[in-house]
C-alpha cells in the first residue's frame, strides 16, 4: 500500500468531518510533545492517528511497574525503556511514515530546550518537573503556541498559550513567581548543573494518580491543539482555561484575569501577607 493510501485510509472518518484544508494543516505541522506519562503518551497516540508527519519527544524517564496503572504505553514489555523510545515506535507502528525528528532522553536544560522548541509549529507540553518551565520560555520567546494540561486525583486543567498574539503572563502572575522563587538567576541563563539544582529544590512531592483521569486531560489537550489550528469549534486560550472534576461532573472554564478566580485569591492573599510582613 502506497503513503498516499495508507494516510487517506486512516483519515477516512476525520475528513467527513474536516475539510482537507483543516486536516493537512494538522498533519504538516510540527508537533513538539515534552512528556511521555499518563496525560501525554495519549496525546502521542492521537495525534499519529491524525497523519502527523513529524514529531519531536523529550522525556527524561523509563518505564517502571509504577506506570502501569495510566500510562498507555507502559507494559511488561516496555518496563526498563525510555519513554520517548517506546513512543516514537508506536508512532511508527500507527503511521510508519511519520518521523520522529527529535528525541531527548534528559531533564530540560537551555542547551536542549531551545532547539526542541524552536521551529516547532506547537509545543504539547505535559512534562510535570520544574525544569519544564523552560518550555513555555522558548516557546514564549519563539512565538509558537503551546498547550498544557495537568491532572489532579479526580480531574485537571487545559490551557493554550498562544504566544504568537501575546506574551500571556498577567502583572499578577510576574509577581507571584517572584514571591515563590525569589531574586534567582533567570532560569533561560542557568547552567545544566543550575537547572538541575532547580528542579530538585521545587520538585512536587508523588501525588495519586487514576487513568481515566489523567487520559481525558490528553484528549482535551489534542482537542484544544487541533480547534487551535484549524479553528474549528470553541476555542479556549489564554487568559482563559478549562477546569474540571470527574468525580463531582464539573466543568467550567475560568479566566487567568478575573480576581475571583480561586488561584487569584490564593496569590492576591500571598502578597498581602507579604506586603504586612
Amino acid at each position: 500500500m502506497s503513503e498516499e493510501e495508507y494516510i487517506s485510509g486512516m483519515l477516512t472518518r476525520t475528513r467527513l468531518f474536516m475539510d482537507e484544508i483543516a486536516v493537512e494543516k494538522v498533519k504538516n505541522t510540527i508537533f513538539a510533545i515534552a512528556g511521555m506519562g499518563g496525560v501525554g503518551a495519549i496525546t502521542v497516540e492521537l495525534l499519529a492517528r491524525w497523519g502527523v508527519k513529524k514529531f519531536r519527544l523529550f522525556d527524561m524517564d523509563v518505564y517502571d511497574a509504577s506506570n502501569l496503572n495510566r500510562q498507555l504505553f507502559a507494559t511488561s514489555e516496555t518496563i526498563g525503556r525510555y519513554k520517548v523510545d517506546v513512543a516514537a515506535g508506536r508512532i511508527k507502528e500507527i503511521n510508519p511514515h511519520a518521523e520522529v525528528e527529535m528525541s531527548v532522553r534528559a531533564l530540560a536544560n537551555n542547551e536542549n530546550a531551545k532547539p526542541f522548541v524552536k521551529g516547532a509549529g506547537i509545543i504539547i507540553q505535559n512534562a510535570d518537573r520544574p525544569s519544564a518551565k523552560l518550555f513555555y520560555l522558548y516557546a514564549q520567546k519563539y512565538k509558537i503556541p503551546l498547550v498544557n494540561g495537568f491532572a489532579t486525583v479526580t480531574g485537571g486543567r487545559v490551557q493554550t498559550f498562544d504566544y504568537r498574539k501575546s506574551s500571556c503572563e498577567t502583572v499578577l502572575e510576574r509577581l507571584w513567581k517572584k514571591i515563590k522563587y525569589g531574586n534567582q538567576k533567570a532560569l533561560t541563563e542557568m547552567s545544566a548543573a543550575e537547572i538541575t539544582a532547580f528542579d530538585n529544590a521545587w520538585v512536587h512531592s508523588t501525588s495519586p494518580s487514576l487513568n481515566f483521569v489523567t487520559n481525558t486531560v490528553g484528549c482535551l489537550i489534542v482537542a484544544e491543539a487541533v480547534k487551535l489550528l484549524t479553528g474549528y469549534g470553541k476555542h479556549l486560550s489564554y487568559p482563559q482555561y478549562l477546569d474540571f472534576d470527574t468525580f463531582d461532573f464539573n466543568m467550567k472554564i475560568r479566566n487567568s484575569l478575573s480576581p475571583l478566580n480561586p488561584d487569584n485569591l490564593l496569590r492576591m492573599k500571598a502578597l498581602l501577607k507579604r506586603k504586612i510582613k
